[in-house]
């Protein structure tokens, strides 16, 4: 059994180019496996920034389509106000329609502002004339107890 391994040894070291004789069997192999290890980290590291650029390049035609939009957005605006300005009224109707489709017409674009004062029910304020507010938070009270209810269970 160790010639058949001292054989197949030799066989390795012809085959890896080196001396069986002077490279002990534990240095062959103790190299071979760091040379796995970091081979195997070198691949995750190419994978994670194979990754990176394809996130980047995604990000990046993202961007490029938004920026697209927002330029025909407001090519479609200018030509909306054009039209207004020349007084021309054909194709208004396509335009309206094209509007409420797409949902531009829909949106808001005006930033909300809060109302003055609070309106919560919380509020000392009274917001309804007349009203007494004294008596909003009390509490429901009992007539019986929980562990009175049913008597017959015991």
């Amino acid at each position: 059994m160790h010639k058949n391994m001292q054989k197949l040894y030799e066989s390795l070291g012809s085959y890896f180019a080196f001396d069986p004789h002077t490279v002990s069997i534990e240095d062959f192999f103790g190299d071979l496996a760091s040379f796995r290890n970091l081979f195997m980290d070198a691949v995750r590291e190419n994978h994670k920034k194979r990754e990176m650029e394809e996130k980047i390049k995604r990000a990046k035609l993202a961007k490029e389509k938004a920026e697209r939009e927002k330029l025909e957005r407001q090519q479609k605006k200018k030509q909306l106000i054009d039209m207004n300005k020349e007084g021309d009224e054909m194709g208004v109707m396509d335009n309206l329609m094209e509007a409420l489709q797409s949902g531009a017409a829909f949106r808001d674009r005006r930033k909300r502002t809060p109302r003055n004062g609070d309106q919560s029910p919380s509020c000392s304020a009274p917001w309804w004339p007349g009203a007494n507010h004294d008596n909003r938070r009390t509490g429901l009270e009992r007539s019986r107890s929980r562990h009175n209810a049913n008597p017959m269970v015991r």
